[in-house]
């Protein structure tokens, strides 16, 4: 791997996340078997070069094989681009999150638009490890975490229906978040499950085994069991979800109006 290919394997890590040598699980195009072969046979020296170089990117590059998780094939290794704890990687911001979710009828600014997509993840977080008896460090129950679209989306409205609207406005600090969450019509609800797991799939942390089933990935598995202890034990599993997910938009939010 030279300086030129380096710069070919970053371009592809920050768009696609993971190379594989192989799999038994989806198929792999021929660029990106060139890649994970090119990290694979890559000289020490210039491989710690560009491990060093993403460190200062708040990246890691992860490579595991079927010694150590489940899912990849025999023989073969997987390349992941995975962020450090506590990082914000200035390569993965929230334009293209929030020019999807924009998209949805009736989440007409960036605050809905984040609302909305954190609230749909702490529910995602609720079906792949709660309702599963999960912890987050289960790294290797990956492989069975599989759900329908359709599952996600009635998670979604038993949420709404069960938890948020029941919620009396007048007992919160702020209800804007109440507010977001409660004025969508059922057709947008549905559009904003399809628009959140469109986000998921091309972030590489969830992946399309068939038709409308979807599992989480590996790479997400890895960050939950990494990043768990530093980012969100404070606030799963002893929170519902609304508080939770509240919380950080609220405190977010405040931290920019503060910043202006």
């Amino acid at each position: 791997m030279n300086n030129s290919d380096m710069g070919r394997v970053h371009a592809w890590l920050l768009r696609h996340r993971i190379a594989e040598t192989k799999s038994s699980r989806r198929a792999i195009s021929k660029e990106e078997r060139e890649i994970a072969g090119l990290l694979l046979n890559a000289d020490p020296a210039l491989r710690m070069q560009f491990e060093e170089m993403l460190e200062g990117q708040g990246l890691q590059l992860v490579s595991l094989t079927s010694f150590d998780a489940k899912g990849i094939a025999s023989g073969s290794t997987v390349f992941m681009l995975a962020r450090n704890p506590d990082a914000a990687p200035p390569f993965w911001g929230t334009d293209r999150l929030v020019s999807r979710m924009l998209l949805v009828k009736g989440i007409d600014t960036d605050a809905e638009a984040k609302t909305w997509f954190t609230q749909l993840w702490f529910v995602l977080l609720d079906l792949l490890y709660t309702r599963r008896n999960r912890g987050p460090n289960a790294m290797q129950d990956w492989v069975d975490t599989a759900f329908s679209k359709e599952i996600f989306i009635d998670s979604v409205r038993d949420y709404l229906n069960d938890r948020v609207r029941k919620i009396d406005p007048s007992t919160l600090e702020t209800d804007r978040v109440h507010k977001t969450m409660t004025g969508l019509k059922e057709g947008a609800i549905a559009q904003a499950c399809y628009a959140f797991i469109e986000l998921m799939v091309d972030a590489g942390l969830l992946e399309e085994i068939d038709k409308d089933i979807f599992r989480q990935s590996l790479l997400f598995a890895y960050e939950m069991k990494c990043n768990f202890d530093r980012q969100l034990k404070t606030l799963l599993p002893e929170q519902d979800k609304f508080q939770a997910a509240s919380e950080i938009l609220v405190e977010h939010t405040d931290e920019e109006t503060e910043a202006k």
